[in-house]
């Protein structure tokens, strides 16, 4: 069996009312483990840790800002994941100012450090792309100046399948590319016309995932996370069909 997880992202207007719920219906619609996105819904991770074993949820771990893992806020950032029972912890977008050839660099240096630290809490540090990592600058895309400035020990890659398509790439290849260094993949569907692209239920959309899942295998993937930043049929429906459709289609087997 495949670990399919869930980013709670793609939940988080469901969260609102009622987080403890939430967690509680993700676990009977099948998905083995949670992403956070830097939102715990006000209570201690050590509470949420003994509320997600309960329910037989695993905490995979969450984003957070790069700014939360600099200076003084790097601890208590791997302090709180480490309670929560995490195993991974990550910086999920970096603002403009990095978004220059020198920027990235500078980014992988301060994840690099992050990644260094985070080991030592027993977490294991990755970075999560957008689209706009598939600038050119010096020749070379972003994502890839940001990953070849950095020790592949300390700083994974977390790739999103629709990211990677929306940058004018293909999933398949930068999974391969990196292979080894891809701990976590979020597979995000996505509209077959490239004039006007947007988030699909999960294997309704114009990607290959048996091709995906395939490659993510050989790539040594861990957790599978299903996530959509706006869910066309209602979050918590979004996030049934597209558990649904992995099962009928197979792709929960490896």
């Amino acid at each position: 069996m495949r670990n399919i997880g869930i980013q709670l992202y793609m939940v988080r207007h469901a969260l609102r009312r009622d987080f403890l719920g939430v967690l509680e219906q993700l676990a009977a619609i099948g998905y083995r483990g949670v992403e956070f996105f830097g939102d715990f819904g006000g209570y201690a991770p050590q509470v949420l840790r003994a509320h997600l074993a309960a329910i037989g949820l695993t905490p995979i771990g969450g984003h957070c800002r790069i700014e939360d893992v600099q200076g003084d806020a790097l601890q208590r950032t791997l302090e709180h994941f480490a309670a929560l029972g995490a195993s991974y912890v990550g910086v999920g977008w970096v603002p403009e100012r990095f978004r220059t050839a020198e920027g990235w660099r500078e980014a992988a240096r301060i994840m690099e450090r992050a990644g260094q630290a985070a080991q030592r809490y027993g977490l294991t540090f990755y970075y999560h792309n957008h689209d706009f990592e598939f600038e050119r600058l010096d020749g070379h895309y972003a994502i890839d100046i940001l990953f070849g400035a950095a020790d592949p020990t300390f700083l994974k890659a977390e790739l999103d399948t629709y990211w990677v398509k929306r940058g004018g790439e293909d999933p398949v290849a930068y999974i391969r590319k990196y292979a080894g260094r891809v701990p976590l993949l979020h597979l995000k569907d996505i509209s077959a016309d490239p004039t006007n692209p947007r988030d699909m239920i999960l294997g309704e959309g114009a990607l290959d995932f048996g091709a995906i899942l395939a490659a993510g295998d050989a790539a040594g993937v861990h957790w599978y996370i299903v996530e959509m930043d706006h869910c066309p049929e209602g979050e918590l429906e979004s996030a049934a069909r597209s558990y649904a459709n992995l099962a009928a289609r197979g792709w929960l087997q490896a």
